[in-house]
């Protein structure tokens, strides 16, 4: 990921790269440690990423696929679905 200080009129903004994508609703993220091969990143990769981003100030992201934009909001949407995947692959969403 690039950090770009002076992005969205000086809010900060991320340019991502694959292993955090913005979702196709580019309301929430999603992380993969392989796309191509289906395979997911595990919760201290996810939560790594979220501790590498926490000092810096971003409130737009913009993703490798030019129509995955989040345009406000980010970096409480990064969190959020940080939270939101590491209880999925904790199994939260899992039927018994």
């Amino acid at each position: 990921m690039l950090h770009w200080a002076a992005g969205a009129e000086g809010r900060g903004a991320i340019c991502a790269a694959d292993i955090a994508t913005v979702n196709l609703d580019r309301k929430s993220f999603t992380f993969m440690r392989s796309y191509p091969n289906h395979i997911p990143l595990s919760e201290s990769g996810v939560r790594a990423i979220g501790a590498a981003l926490a000092p810096f100030q971003f409130d737009r992201v913009y993703s490798h696929f030019f129509e995955r934009v989040i345009p406000a909001g980010a970096k409480q949407i990064l969190q959020a679905s940080i939270e939101r995947y590491v209880a999925a692959i904790g199994g939260i969403y899992d039927r018994t």
